[in-house]
């Protein structure tokens, strides 16, 4: 996307504060983009908030939201509090994930039920929230 495409757009990033996330966030800042910036947990607000200065030293307006996305009443409060600061949603983008790092032999039935939550669950929940809830020319990705 060019700058003049989202100058000015608000842009909603599900696991924004970090990782893929935070280089999307930086990047849509540079364009002129406002920012809502989700992040998991306490182990990743450092993260967040080194991302958050990062993006409103490049120009752009921007929040920080923490939340648990496998609890959809989450995803909706995500949302709505982006809805309430800004007035609407250009672009919505799920960039959350998890990846179980050890033998797949060793994983166990809480550790799949909790990668599937995160990774189906939340996934799914995100699609629902931005169908409802993006302006009408709005965009939703899944990373």
């Amino acid at each position: 996307m060019s700058a003049q495409d989202v100058n000015g757009k608000v842009v909603l990033i599900a696991g924004g504060g970090k990782n893929l996330g935070g280089l999307l966030s930086r990047d849509f800042a540079a364009k002129g983009a406002k920012l809502a910036i989700h992040y998991n947990s306490e182990s990743s607000r450092a993260d967040s908030e080194k991302t958050l200065a990062e993006v409103q030293a490049l120009g752009a307006e921007a929040f920080l939201f923490q939340g648990d996305l496998t609890k959809v009443e989450n995803i909706a409060r995500f949302f709505d509090e982006t809805i309430s600061r800004y007035g609407g949603i250009d672009i919505a983008i799920n960039t959350v994930g998890m990846v179980l790092k050890k033998p797949f032999a060793e994983t166990t039935e809480s550790e799949y039920d909790t990668m599937f939550n995160v990774n189906s669950k939340s996934a799914y929940f995100f699609l629902q929230e931005a169908g409802k809830k993006l302006m009408i020319t709005g965009k939703s990705v899944q990373l």
